[in-house]
């Protein structure tokens, strides 16, 4: 039987399931985000995986940990990356000067990919509490709906389209939000 037998197969799904679920989702999160892997594809293995509760609850904190060390590699190299070009200080000041609105707007209103959103948000003057708060708050919405529109499409119970409904409503509720902060 070769390593990638059907016994190899079990192994792994045996760890993923074991007390290593988490570090290893978290790990698999935060290297997959820097080779350009789209987060939502990594929410839904997390969902497939998992289910959608522990998916859910894995993905936030994978999510999570991947854009605080994003914000530190753009808090440790970023400012020497922006030094010569004005327009894109001048970015970094205003999200600095708003830092946990900022980051919890391009959550919700995404115009950029989660790794450099990370960089962007390190470069920028704001402090890394402002950063998390808003990032942890702001991926919210989009775990949800991923996790639990993957599981009722899957399952297609009625309890499942409700969480479905309640995600998507918080979500469409958080953009209106983040939309007119930004027309301020």
């Amino acid at each position: 039987m070769g390593v990638a037998g059907p016994a190899a197969a079990q192994r792994w799904l045996a760890l993923a399931h074991g007390p290593w679920a988490l570090p290893m989702t978290v790990a698999a999160f935060a290297a997959l985000a820097f080779l350009g892997v789209p987060q939502v594809v990594l929410i839904a293995a997390a969902v497939l995986a998992f289910g959608p509760w522990a998916g859910f609850t894995y993905s936030w904190a994978g999510t999570m940990v991947s854009a605080l060390v994003g914000f530190g590699l753009g808090r440790s190299f970023g400012a020497r990356l922006i030094a010569g070009w004005p327009a894109a200080q001048r970015f970094a000041e205003l999200v600095g000067r708003n830092g946990f609105m900022a980051s919890l707007v391009v959550r919700l209103v995404p115009f950029a990919p989660f790794v450099l959103v990370n960089v962007a948000g390190g470069v920028a003057p704001m402090s890394w509490s402002a950063f998390a708060l808003g990032t942890g708050i702001g991926i919210l919405p989009k775990i949800a709906v991923i996790a639990f529109a993957g599981h009722s499409i899957a399952a297609g119970g009625l309890l499942s389209f409700v969480w479905l409904a309640i995600a998507l409503a918080a979500w469409g509720a958080a953009g209106w939000v983040a939309r007119r902060w930004l027309k301020r």
